[in-house]
């Protein structure tokens, strides 16, 4: 009879951490994600120091992945912008690509990978956990929720009028050798957009805005892309003759920035990634938190730690982080302030780079250490 598995319900960078981290130190995992193909994410697809960390510590090379580097921040409102120099060396990098080589290096550990499922029901019966798909379930010793920014009906978040976009774009060689080297970050009246250059020479544009000003404009590329360009020179110029990937951008709705999940689901289920965390992505750690909590749930799970000891351990590391990322987002979303933010940058550099580092995920080095000892039962 097989052995029951630790379940992740999702297969995206934390659920896939998750179900690496369990593989390789020889604990049943299974991945269960709903779409058959490698695909696009709404995500920025910028990875800070300690994204590029937790992925070598599960085994990934990212350079030879084909990851960029980025040294620089740009902010700009209007016609205005400054420049900053990042408290660390960045990456560019897609989600289709990193997720799939994730999910590659979990399957190689050990773990099952089952594509195609769309789980609609986790639940916590008498010390198992249940996972529920249309015509399938699966039982398992404990699970990680980590459905990404898409919520399961049981487990919802506090409603948010954000939406978020992403497309890839193909630019002219003169736009390329102006982004070289940087994360730039456009500020206009109802959100922001943000621009790297990811591998094969792609340029991602990364954006989200307030559903009454997407309701204003509408959500096509040809009208998205003409608002972006009146309201920013430096993505005018950016857009300037570039060639999106694909006709539609990929899109999300209801993004709850700052959200926390502080209740506990179950004893056995522990919420990960966006499920956990929800930083607002103009602090490009997003990714960092997926990968940091789904290692972290994975060795709570081998040290015989509930779900309750991890998410309180995890939540209280991220408050003082998530913050500061409220602070900077709420400038973000206050258009008075725009241009004296581009202005105080352009004289103050330094401040800038001080608040990036404020916003990164701190003491993360504690799963790089390894799993502790195992303790016999998986405690509440």
């Amino acid at each position: 009879m097989p052995e029951i598995p630790f379940i992740a319900v999702g297969g995206g960078l934390a659920g896939a951490a998750f179900a690496l981290e369990l593989a390789r130190h020889s604990a049943p995992a299974l991945v269960l994600e709903s779409t058959r193909a490698p695909h696009h994410k709404v995500c920025g697809e910028f990875l800070s120091a300690e994204a590029q960390a937790l992925a070598a510590y599960l085994g990934l090379d990212l350079a030879a992945m084909g990851a960029t580097s980025i040294t620089t921040f740009r902010l700009a409102s209007g016609p205005s912008q400054a420049e900053a120099p990042l408290p660390f060396r960045g990456a560019g990098l897609s989600r289709f690509r990193l997720d799939q080589a994730l999910l590659d290096a979990a399957e190689a550990a050990g773990a099952e990978v089952v594509r195609g499922v769309t789980v609609g029901e986790v639940e916590h019966l008498e010390g198992r956990v249940m996972v529920t798909a249309a015509t399938r379930s699966f039982a398992g010793r404990a699970a990680a929720l980590a459905t990404g920014k898409h919520s399961l009906r049981a487990f919802p978040r506090p409603p948010s009028d954000m939406v978020g976009f992403k497309i890839q774009l193909r630019v002219t060689q003169e736009a390329l050798r102006r982004l070289a080297n940087v994360v730039q970050l456009a500020m206009f009246d109802g959100g922001y957009v943000g621009a790297c250059i990811v591998e094969d020479d792609l340029v991602t544009l990364c954006w989200v805005m307030h559903r009454t000003l997407l309701q204003k404009i509408g959500a096509g590329w040809p009208a998205q892309s003409a608002y972006f360009s009146q309201s920013s020179k430096i993505v005018a110029d950016l857009l300037h003759d570039a060639v999106p990937e694909w006709e539609k951008p990929v899109a999300v709705a209801a993004i709850p920035y700052g959200y926390l999940r502080r209740d506990i689901i179950a004893p056995a289920i522990f919420p990960v990634g966006d499920q956990l965390a929800v930083i607002p992505s103009l602090t490009g750690d997003g990714m960092a938190i997926a990968l940091y909590s789904g290692i972290a749930a994975a060795q709570a799970i081998l040290a015989g730690d509930g779900a309750a000891k991890f998410q309180q351990r995890l939540v209280d590391r991220l408050r003082p982080q998530f913050r500061w990322a409220g602070i900077v987002n709420r400038l973000f979303d206050t258009r008075i302030l725009h241009r004296p933010s581009v202005a105080l940058a352009g004289v103050l550099p330094g401040l800038v780079t001080l608040i990036a580092q404020s916003t990164r995920l701190r003491g993360f080095e504690d799963v790089m250490e390894g799993p502790k000892p195992k303790r016999s039962g998986l405690k509440a």
